[in-house]
């Protein structure tokens, strides 16, 4: 199967971003509890300290994970892995902010935009149909 150049830098930036974002939300599971627990000082004077913080902070990694699988499996499955990941970082956006750490959201939003380029991409399936199937 020859792939077109378009098709090539797709596929691979595809494995690229799915590969890093599991990696970075897998390689939390082993330390989950650590985890939660070392970010409780960072939004101690926010709004959502305590509980709110602990419970992103368990489910930021299972996020993350779950986009890497999800944009690894493609097909119809990618659409909804890119849809979750620029959820994520706007949850990430969001608390980040709350912690006055603006350097940490040039990263997010560097992902934010690989997403939404993989998804608007004509190479990425949509889920609904289109006029050619009807």
């Amino acid at each position: 199967m020859k792939l077109s150049n378009q098709q090539l830098a797709y596929h691979t930036t595809r494995i690229a971003i799915g590969l890093s974002i599991l990696v970075h939300g897998a390689v939390r599971f082993p330390k989950l509890n650590f985890f939660a627990q070392s970010h409780l000082s960072m939004f101690a004077h926010t709004f959502i300290a305590g509980w709110p913080t602990l419970l992103v902070c368990y489910a930021i990694p299972f996020l993350e994970a779950g986009t890497g699988v999800l944009i690894l499996i493609g097909g119809k499955f990618a659409r909804y892995g890119y849809t979750l990941g620029i959820a994520t970082m706007g949850i990430l956006m969001f608390g980040v902010s709350l912690a006055e750490k603006f350097d940490l959201l040039i990263s997010m939003l560097l992902h934010i935009i690989v997403f939404y380029f993989l998804l608007i991409n004509k190479q990425t399936k949509d889920a609904v149909l289109t006029e050619q199937a009807l």
